[in-house]
């Protein structure tokens, strides 16, 4: 929930700097407004995409890492397999 608050944050800051420039007024131009609304959307459609390109990556990345854990777990009980005859002369 934080991070959605972060993010929140800072596409908030981001399309009001980029939009809200003039302060003549108290009222959002009409300009002021299109502005806003295309930078949200502009940044909401970037964050779907990211979360569908993550959900599609983070599982093959998952098993690549627990394939590498289990490889270097093999690897560790082979040299103690190896090094248990030396100790016991």
């Amino acid at each position: 929930f934080k991070d959605f608050l972060l993010l929140y944050n800072q596409i908030s800051e981001t399309c009001f700097k980029r939009c809200l420039n003039t302060f003549i007024s108290r009222e959002v131009s009409a300009e002021e407004d299109i502005c806003v609304s295309k930078c949200l959307q502009k940044h909401v459609r970037a964050n779907h995409k990211m979360m569908e390109i993550f959900m599609e990556v983070q599982p093959v990345l998952i098993q690549k890492r627990l394939e590498e854990v289990q490889q270097a777990q093999a690897t560790l009980e082979e040299q103690m397999h190896k090094e248990e005859p030396e100790n016991k002369t």
